[in-house]
C-alpha cells in the first residue's frame, strides 16, 4: 500500500511540475507573439460619432437677394461620421469609410443638411497611416461619383503606443496633411489620454479643391465694397472661399482609439487670406457626452485586450504566478515522495537484519545432534 501511494504521488508530482513549466512558458511568449496579433485595427470597426455647438451660417439666397443681414447666428448645429470596414481589408490592410453629415438640427430633411460627404481610405492596421493601393478616394455629391484623393496621414485613428510627438494628420476639408502636436496628458472619465491640438492656418479652397463654389464673382455693390449707384457698384469682384480649423484630439495611448475631440471652424469669402469679408460658415463643436462615453468604454476594452488584462493584473502575470506555484508545489512533493521512498526502504533493510540476527540466534542455540 504504502508503494502504491508513494508512486501516485510521483505521479503528481511530475504532472504539477509539467503544468507548472507550461504556465510559465505560456506567460512567456504571450506578449511576445499574442500582443502583435492584437494590435492590429479590428477588421469589425464601426464608429459613429456626434459633434454637436452653435454655429454662424450664411443664407446664400438671402444673401443674392441683397440682405445684408444674411448671416444666420446661433444656429445649433449637428456633425455625425459612421465609419464601417469595407473592402478590400485583410491580415495588414483595413478599408475604412466615413459617411459625415453636417446639419442645423432647427430645420428638417433636406432644408438642415449644410454638408455631407463619403471618405474612403485603405489604412495600415498597425501604424494606421494611408497606402497607396487601393488609392483613397471622396464623394462630396450624391450624384457626382468618387473622385480619387491620396493622402499621407492619421484621421480616424492613431497608431498602436502613441508617443508624446507630432503626428502628420490629414484634413479632409483643406485636402493637406497638418502636424497635430501633443500637448499634455489628462484622463477624461478616469481613462488616461493624450490631447493633440493643431491649427490650420487660412487654406484657399478654390486652390485646393478647383471646385468653381470656392469662388464668386459679384458686383462690388453686393459684396458691401461700394454704395449702390456709385461708380465702381458694378465692377465686379472676385473672392475665394477661405478655410481654417483649430482642432483637438484625445487618444488612448495604448491602442490609438480617439476618445474626445472638439473643432473651431472657419470658412468665409475674401480676396486674400486675412480678408475675412463674408462668412460662409463658423462653428465651435465638441463631441457629445454619449459619444465620449461610448468611445472611452470602447477604448478601455480595446486597451484591457492588447495588454492581455482579465483582471486588475496583465494575464501573463496572472499565469506567471500560477506557474509558479504550481511548479514549486510539483517540486516539493517530489522531493518529499522521494524521502518517503528513501525512508521505506532503508525500514525495510534494518527488518531484514533483525530477523537474520534472531535466525542465527536460534541456529546457534538449536541442540545439535550427533
Amino acid at each position: 500500500m504504502a508503494s502504491a501511494s508513494q508512486g501516485s504521488r510521483r505521479v503528481t508530482a511530475v504532472v504539477l511540475v509539467g503544468l507548472g513549466a507550461l504556465l510559465l512558458v505560456t506567460a512567456l511568449l504571450l506578449p511576445l507573439y499574442a500582443v502583435p496579433k492584437l494590435k492590429k485595427t479590428p477588421l469589425d470597426l464601426e464608429i459613429t460619432t456626434v459633434s454637436e455647438g452653435t454655429a454662424s451660417i450664411l443664407n446664400s439666397a438671402r444673401f443674392l437677394g441683397g440682405d445684408p443681414d444674411a448671416v444666420e447666428t446661433d444656429v445649433p448645429v449637428r456633425a455625425q461620421r459612421h465609419v464601417t470596414v469595407e473592402e478590400p481589408s485583410g491580415e495588414d490592410l483595413v478599408t475604412l469609410q466615413a459617411g459625415f453629415t453636417l446639419s442645423r438640427t432647427d430645420e428638417q430633411g433636406a432644408r438642415g443638411l449644410l454638408n455631407a460627404t463619403i471618405d474612403r481610405v485603405t489604412l495600415d492596421r498597425v501604424t494606421s497611416m494611408p497606402v497607396d493601393e487601393p488609392p483613397a478616394s471622396l464623394q462630396v455629391t450624391r450624384e457626382g461619383p468618387p473622385m480619387e484623393l491620396p493622402r499621407d496621414g492619421l484621421q480616424y485613428k492613431f497608431p498602436f503606443d502613441v508617443q508624446q510627438q507630432s503626428y502628420p494628420y490629414f484634413d479632409l476639408t483643406a485636402r493637406q496633411t497638418v502636424d497635430i502636436d501633443f500637448v499634455e496628458e489628462t484622463t477624461i472619465n478616469g481613462l488616461d489620454v493624450y490631447h493633440f491640438r493643431h491649427e490650420i492656418e487660412p487654406v484657399d479652397l478654390f486652390r485646393a479643391t478647383r471646385e468653381t463654389s470656392n469662388r464668386l464673382g459679384l458686383p462690388r455693390s453686393a459684396w458691401g465694397l461700394a454704395e449702390e449707384g456709385s461708380d465702381d457698384a458694378d465692377e465686379v469682384v472676385f473672392m475665394n472661399r477661405y478655410y481654417t480649423n483649430i482642432r483637438d484630439i484625445f487618444v488612448e495611448p495604448v491602442t490609438g482609439t480617439i476618445v474626445d475631440g472638439q473643432e473651431q471652424l472657419r470658412q468665409y469669402f475674401g480676396t486674400r487670406p486675412d480678408d475675412q469679408a463674408l462668412t460662409v460658415l463658423s462653428y465651435d463643436a465638441e463631441l457629445n457626452d454619449a459619444t465620449v462615453e461610448n468611445r472611452v468604454a470602447d477604448a478601455t476594452a480595446n486597451k484591457d485586450l492588447v495588454q492581455l488584462k482579465t483582471g486588475p493584473l496583465p494575464l501573463p502575470w496572472l499565469l506567471g504566478g500560477a506557474g509558479l506555484i504550481v511548479l514549486i508545489g510539483g517540486i516539493v512533493l517530489g522531493a518529499r515522495s522521494v524521502r518517503d521512498e528513501e525512508r521505506t526502504e532503508d525500514g525495510t533493510e534494518d527488518d531484514m537484519g533483525d530477523d537474520m540476527e534472531q535466525q542465527d540466534d536460534e541456529d546457534w542455540n538449536e541442540p545439535r545432534q550427533s
